[in-house]
């Protein structure tokens, strides 16, 4: 799913909310038939969200930092592969650095190394080409590509309509408060995105 609106609209808020990390104004949100809600960590174990900020600790490494994003959500297991991750995102080579050093898009690769270690089933991930080069977008976007399956579901903050059209087969609009668009993506969805735009542009 993407979701798309002018900037201040609440994309990035509902991603918090949905990932039980802002408590919403009113309503509710349901992760496989169970409430979420920010002061209970047990139902969001198969939910992953990956923010503006990047959410790790700037003074250790990219190594130490995804060795302890696994650990949280799997405090038994052991063996994971993260020399091969590391070098799928291309950070092996500064994997040892403390990612207080790390630009933007080297931050948006150690994200994507989260999201390949732990294994989701809803990911919801904000702007996750913010930053990136054309490398990295390839990188990311081959990602996506793979996750493609009936077991998992994205939820992406994105800027692009021709991306969001192109990629997604679900499209969301927020803008003035409200749900301005909700559709599966189909036959006459850029008119229609290309005329809610206009709309809230206006």
């Amino acid at each position: 799913m993407g979701l798309l609106g002018k900037n201040g609209t609440g994309k990035s808020t509902l991603l918090r909310v949905v990932a039980g990390l802002s408590s919403a104004d009113g309503g509710e949100i349901l992760f496989k038939d169970i409430a979420v809600r920010s002061t209970q960590t047990g139902n969001r174990k198969d939910l992953l969200y990956l923010g503006h900020a990047p959410g790790m600790y700037p003074g250790l490494s990219a190594r130490e930092n995804l060795e302890f994003a696994v650990r949280i959500y799997y405090p038994e297991k052991t063996g994971f592969p993260l020399e091969s991750i590391l070098e799928e995102v291309g950070l092996l080579s500064q994997a040892d650095d403390p990612i207080k050093v790390y630009s933007q898009g080297m931050l948006q690769r150690l994200k994507l190394a989260v999201a390949k270690a732990i294994d989701w089933e809803l990911l919801l991930f904000d702007e996750p080409f913010s930053g990136l080069d054309i490398q990295g977008r390839k990188l990311t976007q081959s990602f996506f590509d793979q996750c493609m399956n009936p077991r998992r579901s994205l939820l992406l903050v994105v800027h692009e309509i021709d991306w969001a059209l192109e990629h997604c087969t679900r499209i969301i609009i927020l803008g003035r408060g409200l749900v301005l668009y909700d559709h599966q993506n189909g036959p006459g969805a850029r008119e229609n995105v290309s005329r809610v735009f206009s709309e809230i542009m206006s």
